[in-house]
């Protein structure tokens, strides 16, 4: 899906900065929209294959509670929101760079990509002046080249699943994920990056459509994603039950 937008002048002006040697090992970071059950595969896949020493897991942040909710429709809370975020991502990829470098057998699982940051700033509308300071400490960060598993569904039936999860979660409703306008503007965003940083034409993004996927079914291409670009065997793939429930019947993402 291909969505066109207005460039940012910020973005197109400082290249995002982008990293990874011959001999360094791979990062693959699971993404897509709030509500798509990104989360939940990455625990998914993290549960079959943590017996593998080679692979790190990278949760979405490394602080469990976030101090504020994020998509907040306060752009102050937002805007704070979005620093911690930011501030987590860098961390995260200190780690990251420190775990693959030098070390081409290694592999990086991360929840989310770096991208999400600026992704959601667009999308929240955040005044000009706190948007461009988010985004200049984004462009100023030598990020670990990662390559980005973007899974999607129809808008519909993201909201089925937000609602869903959201009815075992009351703290969820702050984060204004019951939004549908909030949450299309959010996949348009995203395109929009994917446009501007080439994403696609330099074969950095494989999109996987869950629509009638199980979770399983979802971390099996997956893991033949990451074994076909990688060349290492990771683990056989998961049997699935007959009965196995589709993706709107996911546990709750966290």
């Amino acid at each position: 899906m291909q969505i066109k937008g207005k460039k940012t002048k910020s973005i197109k002006k400082h290249k995002t900065k982008r990293s990874r040697s011959k001999g360094d090992g791979f990062v693959f970071s699971i993404a897509g929209v709030h509500g798509v059950g990104k989360t939940t595969v990455y625990l998914l896949l993290q549960k079959k294959l943590i017996e593998n020493k080679n692979i790190l897991f990278m949760p979405e942040r490394l602080r469990a509670n976030p101090p504020v909710p994020f998509g907040s429709k306060d752009k102050n809370i937002a805007f704070r929101a979005e620093l911690h975020y930011n501030q987590q991502m860098i961390k995260r990829n200190e780690i990251i760079k420190k775990f693959v470098t030098n070390h081409r057998e290694r592999i990086c699982i991360s929840d989310r990509t770096p991208f999400t940051t600026i992704a959601y700033a667009r999308a929240l509308s955040l005044p000009k002046i706190d948007y461009s300071l988010i985004n200049d400490t984004f462009t100023s960060v030598s990020w670990q080249k990662d390559h980005i598993i973007f899974l999607n569904a129809e808008p519909k039936t993201i909201m089925q699943r937000i609602y869903h999860r959201g009815s075992l979660d009351i703290s969820r409703e702050k984060w204004n994920e019951g939004d549908f306008e909030y949450l299309k503007r959010v996949l348009k965003k995203y395109e929009e990056i994917f446009i501007e940083n080439k994403i696609e034409k330099n074969n950095r993004i494989t999109r996987i459509w869950t629509e009638n996927m199980t979770a399983e079914d979802v971390v099996n291409r997956i893991i033949e994603i990451i074994e076909q670009r990688t060349r290492l065997l990771l683990k056989k793939q998961i049997k699935v039950p007959v009965n196995q429930s589709k993706l709107t019947n996911w546990i709750p993402e966290i």
